[in-house]
């Protein structure tokens, strides 16, 4: 299969399959996204609905506080507890769906289909980037959103989008997504390290999501103790995690290309 791999890779389609490679690109990322839906839309939905019905609770509290305070303030315990819960089960269960679509496409029983395309491992790997990327960034705007409905945050919503704040949001927004981009390529990087070392695989993945993490803080808080400069805090910011996208996106796909094991 590993030479199989190689031939596609190696293929004569020349500028026709660079022409051809952003279809193919979004036809995945189509599949990616097809596939994981199914699980976590139901999820999602169920965290707004939560938030909600916490938000009701609050609201009970305050109006029945005379009468039957003490129900009340068990059903508000009750259900912030659930909401909160369900946050986080959420945040967990989208991790193992996403690292698993990822196991599964590479080293499991849609591998031989997938290398079987004439699409090459770079446009793989980006479809399950950009389909983790927009399920982590949808992830994120509802657990946010359950929150302040839950717990009345909603009021000072508003001040985040005057005018002299709103270009802060959009920046903080951007970088959240680069950062979140070098952690989706860092797990990457993890599963595809103990793809090849099976003994002590977990063990592992484990380690290199906690190496990778702690070089990326200290390369980060290095440049910010050094300097102080807008330039370095834009740097800091946006560079850093492309930087290190790059090179985990880069180990990724060598091993993917010259070390794969289909099981």
């Amino acid at each position: 299969m590993l030479t199989e791999t190689k031939k596609l890779e190696n293929n004569s389609y020349g500028f026709e399959d660079l022409k051809l490679s952003f279809s193919r690109f979004f036809k995945l990322l189509k599949y990616e996204l097809f596939a994981s839906c199914k699980t976590l839309l139901p999820i999602y939905c169920a965290v707004l609905i939560i938030g909600v019905l916490t938000r009701f609770a609050l609201l009970d509290k305050v109006d029945f506080q005379s009468g039957s305070g003490h129900v009340s303030f068990q059903m508000e315990g009750i259900m912030s507890f659930l909401c909160f819960s369900l946050l986080t089960a959420s945040v967990c269960i989208s991790i193992v769906i996403l690292c698993g679509r990822f196991k599964k496409s590479f080293f499991g029983s849609e591998a031989y289909l997938n290398f079987s395309l004439p699409v090459g491992i770079s446009n793989h790997l980006a479809s399950k980037l950009v389909s983790c990327l927009i399920w982590g960034f949808l992830c994120t705007i509802v657990g946010f959103s359950a929150s302040l409905t839950a717990w009345n945050g909603w009021g000072n919503f508003s001040y985040w989008f005057e005018d002299e704040n709103v270009w802060t949001v959009l920046r903080f927004g951007l970088g959240y997504i680069f950062w979140l981009s070098s952690a989706i390529l860092l797990f990457f990087l993890a599963m595809c390290t103990g793809h090849i070392v099976p003994k002590f695989k977990r063990v592992v993945e484990i380690l290199i999501v906690i190496v990778g993490l702690t070089i990326e803080g200290n390369v980060a808080d290095s440049l910010g103790v050094w300097t102080s400069a807008d330039a370095v805090a834009y740097f800091i910011l946006f560079g850093v995690p492309v930087v290190f996208s790059a090179i985990w996106f880069t180990i990724c796909y060598l091993i993917l290309r010259y070390r794969l094991n289909i099981e």
